[in-house]
Order: C-alpha cells, then sequence, then structure tokens
C-alpha cells in the first residue's frame, strides 16, 4: 500500500511538472508570434516609408495633419494599426503603431536632443546643426517606428530605427 502511494506521489508530481511545462511553452510561443507580428508590421511600414517621394515623408507621417500634401487631414499620419496585435489599454490614441520623427508638430528640427534618433543631427546636409524647421529642405530624415501592445504578459512594446536619405 505504501509503495502504490509512493508511486501515486511520483506521478503526480511528474504530472504537476509536465503540465507547467506545456502551459510555460504556450506562453512562449504566444511571445514569440506577437514579436514575429510587430517585428513584420515594424519591417512593413519603413519599406512603406522608404517607397514613398521623400520630400514628402515627413508632412504625410507627421503629428500634424495641417500639412499634408494632398490637403489637411488627406495622409495617412503617425500611427497605425497592427492586425493581430492590441493596443496597450493605457493607450489613448488606440493604435500600435506609431511614427516618430524629431518634430514638434509640424516641424523639423536638427537641434533637438533625441538619442534614440541620433540627434541632434545635420538633416539638411549644409554642415551645420541649427534650430531652423528643416520640414521642406531635409536630405536625411531620421525615423523610429514603435510598435507597443497590450500581451498576456503585460504591455510589450519594439522599435525599429531608420534614416531615410534622398538618393
Amino acid at each position: 500500500m505504501v509503495e502504490v502511494m509512493v508511486v501515486f506521489v511520483v506521478l503526480t508530481v511528474a504530472m504537476a511538472m509536465f503540465t507547467s511545462t506545456l502551459a510555460s511553452t504556450a506562453r512562449q510561443r504566444m511571445c514569440k508570434r506577437e514579436t514575429a507580428v510587430a517585428a513584420e508590421a515594424g519591417r512593413r511600414m519603413l519599406e512603406v516609408l522608404r517607397a514613398g517621394i521623400h520630400e514628402q515623408t515627413f508632412a504625410r507621417y507627421n503629428a500634424s495633419a495641417e500639412d499634408d500634401p494632398g490637403g489637411a487631414g488627406t495622409a495617412p499620419g503617425r500611427h497605425f494599426a497592427v492586425v493581430g496585435l492590441a493596443p496597450a489599454f493605457d493607450d489613448q490614441d488606440g493604435f500600435v503603431g506609431e511614427i516618430v520623427f524629431p518634430s514638434a508638430g509640424p516641424t523639423l528640427r536638427e537641434d533637438v536632443e533625441l538619442p534614440e534618433l541620433g540627434m541632434a543631427r545635420d538633416l539638411d546636409a549644409d554642415g551645420e546643426i541649427d534650430e531652423l524647421d528643416h520640414a521642406a529642405d531635409y536630405e536625411l530624415l531620421p525615423v523610429l517606428v514603435r510598435m507597443r501592445w497590450q500581451s498576456r504578459n503585460g504591455v510589450r512594446q519594439m522599435e525599429m530605427f531608420t534614416l531615410l536619405a534622398d538618393l
């Protein structure tokens, strides 16, 4: 009888360990899937930015609708949805994706201190970093694409950086 009880205890412990391993594997699989979805959405958005008309990229994807090339409110703007990911609960705009430039509204500034964008940087290639608006004459455009979403494990975030150049 004691031997049978010991066998049951060992089997119960083994089953608990096996179940825990399965649950952990499922969580990791979901986490990897979300990461892959976010990475693909970020790469896709970087390709959209690269494929567009370089002179209009900032105006089409900045935070201001006032300078949209086709008229106010006609451009995509800086926020984008990512199919398969839910926005973070504390996200006020309701989108997973965001495009970040060294700007404040419709102005593009060289003197902004943003290490994540490699700023301050000479954007108009004149050899100087100044405080002027370079929205109309930039040669280089630093871009950060950020995805922030709600996961089962809490809020997750991924960022991708590139420097667009007029070639």
